[in-house]
């Protein structure tokens, strides 16, 4: 195509941020419009992209392709595979929800919109980039606009929460340099093109070692235990929307890094490390499921929620079967669009109780319908209720996984059960209890911007659970070339005390 609609559905949102800084600070309602249209025209064509995307061909396609540095083999390389149009789909929609879910947001709504909008482009850019240097530069980028919007518009401990976010995800941004520099020497070809230094072969002694940097450094941002204590605070202490991106996208940066490069490049290594993951992926599940069963505050809740799903992704990576890895791609954006919906409906409420703190609510129902039912369907998604797209995600990553790791995959089924328990436990409480305040029977159910939010969000749940086929078939599509690598391997390579540990057959 001649129109380049890659670039556009990832720069339509800095376009918004530059649009609001032209603007007098006084107008915020026309600086919220600007931001609704942008995200939206963002949201269209990754829809497009999505729809258009040619499954007979596959590859990248809709590529777009300019020599940036052409000394280094740097280049600006964009497009789509079908795993990358997935997130890109995952991100507008997010993106596009945030803005109505920040409309209430007064004080400095210009600096507001900006930063939000700028994280919300660079969340893009990972997802679109096909030079290892580019999408790190995307990937670092998106780092200042999340340390903002905690530090300037949070709430409980916003500054502590901020800063060491700020630490930690630039931890795992120097570790992921490192492991950058490490590939450009070894690989030796003076370029970073992912299509080009997957066609290079890499000694096992090089993919050992390389995907471990890689893999230690992404993991910062999925965040796998024990690296994950700052997600929690950063939730607790981001606006409403800045938790949606933060748990609906940001999140998935690591892991998608993760199957991007690591496993696509370095396949020895990805089954030689292996065990290691899965068994950090059950750690992740079932610990932060036991932190989440014991939380008095409903965004401490729902951010070890997060912790917890993204575990079912992390094993399905460490099994590297199609079914795995395409279950834990459509977990990215199930539980992208699930976590948003809850941190949204968490965000709503805290903003007409002024608490969040779970049992000092209750009844809310009777006066907040709109808001029950929504947080109600928020919760059956994250157990995973058949005809949401949580259940179709966890599904297939469960049965591409017990094959290679049975007994942990049994074990990580146990989650389901524990979210049952604290997801319900937290509905009942909020809103299906009697009222416990008087002054509640005067609070005010869903506006129209919060209908947006909802309606947006939940169509996409119900869609995907409903016809996942759209997108699985897309996921696998990408899976193809990075499976190719798998092709006559045995699924574990070493570390033989860990696949014992998992029951490895």
């Amino acid at each position: 195509m001649s129109f380049p609609v890659v670039s556009a559905t990832v720069f339509a949102p800095l376009v918004g941020a530059a649009l609001i800084f032209c603007l007098s600070p006084a107008r915020k309602e026309l600086i919220r419009w600007i931001a609704a249209v942008t995200t939206g025209i963002s949201l269209v064509l990754a829809a497009y992209l999505v729809l258009a995307y040619d499954l007979g061909t596959g590859g990248v396609q809709f590529a777009e392709k300019i020599n940036w540095l052409p000394s280094f083999g740097i280049k600006y390389f964009i497009g789509v595979d079908g795993i990358s149009a997935v997130m890109l789909l995952l991100t507008a929609v997010v993106g596009f929800t945030g803005v109505f879910a920040s409309w209430g947001i007064q004080d400095r709504v210009k600096e507001y919109y900006i930063t939000f909008l700028a994280l919300t482009f660079a969340c893009a850019g990972v997802f679109a980039s096909f030079d290892i240097f580019l999408l790190f530069v995307f990937f670092e980028l998106a780092v200042l606009p999340k340390y903002i919007l905690i530090s300037v518009w949070g709430s409980t401990k916003k500054e502590y929460a901020a800063m060491k976010l700020a630490l930690y995800l630039t931890l795992g941004g120097a570790i992921t340099l490192l492991g950058i520099l490490c590939l450009y020497f070894v690989a030796g070809i003076n370029s970073l093109d992912l299509l080009e230094l997957a066609r290079h072969e890499f000694t096992r002694n090089q993919q050992l070692l390389l995907f471990a940097i890689f893999a230690l450094g992404f993991s910062v941002q999925v965040p796998i235990v024990p690296l994950h204590s700052w997600l929690p605070d950063a939730h607790t202490g981001a606006p409403t929307a800045g938790s949606m991106i933060l748990a609906g996208v940001v999140m998935k940066l690591g892991a998608y890094g993760i199957i991007r490069i690591a496993c696509w490049l370095f396949p020895q290594g990805a089954l030689f490390w292996a065990p290691v993951i899965a068994v950090l992926a059950i750690i992740c599940v079932v610990y932060a499921a036991f932190v989440a069963m014991g939380q008095k505050d409903l965004k401490y809740m729902i951010a070890n929620s997060s912790i917890s799903h993204m575990g079912y992704s992390v094993l399905g990576i460490a099994a590297l079967t199609v079914a795995s890895l395409a279950g834990a791609l459509f977990q990215f954006f199930a539980h992208g669009i699930m976590a948003a919906l809850n941190f949204a409906i968490a965000g709503m409420t805290y903003d007409r109780t002024h608490t969040r703190v779970i049992a000092a609510m209750g009844g809310l129902a009777k006066v907040m319908p709109v808001l029950g039912i929504a947080f109600a369907i928020g919760c059956l998604a994250s157990v995973g209720l058949p005809g949401t797209a949580s259940f179709w995600a966890e599904f297939s990553v469960f049965v591409g996984s017990f094959p290679i790791f049975p007994t942990l995959s049994i074990l990580a089924i146990s989650g389901i059960v524990f979210t049952a328990y604290y997801m319900l436990r937290a509905l009942q409480r909020v809103y299906f209890e009697p009222l416990r305040h008087k002054e509640f029977a005067k609070l005010k159910d869903a506006v129209w911007h919060d209908w947006v939010v909802i309606t947006v969000i939940v169509f996409f749940i119900v869609a995907m659970g409903v016809y996942p086929s759209l997108l699985m078939n897309l996921i696998t599509s990408g899976l193809d070339p990075i499976m190719a690598g798998f092709k006559g391997a045995t699924p574990v390579a070493g570390l033989t005390w860990l696949a014992a540990l998992g029951g490895v057959r």
